[in-house]
C-alpha cells in the first residue's frame, strides 16, 4: 500500500511555524496523489510522522530524494495504525 512511497521524491523544505505546516499538507496531498491514501488516512500518517520529528529530521527527510528502509516501515506501519478497521 505505502510502498510507492520509496519511489516519491521528496523535495518541500521544512522549517518552523507555518513552513512546517505547509509541508505537513504537502505530504498529505502526496500520499493522496501519489499514494492512493484517502485524506483522513494521510492526514492521520503525516501526523503521526511529524509528531516524533524536530523541525531539522523534516528538513533532512525532505532533502533526500528518496525514503530510508525505516521511513517505508514506518510509513507502512502508520498507514495500517490510521486506516479504518474493517468488517
Amino acid at each position: 500500500m505505502l510502498l510507492v512511497l520509496a519511489s516519491m521524491s521528496l523535495v518541500t523544505l521544512v522549517a518552523c511555524g507555518t513552513v512546517r505546516d505547509r509541508a505537513r499538507d504537502d505530504l498529505v496531498e502526496q500520499l493522496i496523489d501519489e499514494g492512493g491514501l484517502q485524506r483522513a488516512v494521510s492526514e492521520c500518517v503525516v501526523d503521526k510522522f511529524f509528531e516524533v520529528r524536530t523541525t531539522q529530521e523534516l528538513k533532512e527527510f525532505f532533502a533526500r530524494e528518496s525514503l530510508t528502509d525505516a521511513e517505508r516501515a514506518e510509513f507502512a506501519r502508520l498507514g495500517v495504525e490510521c486506516a479504518p478497521p474493517t468488517t
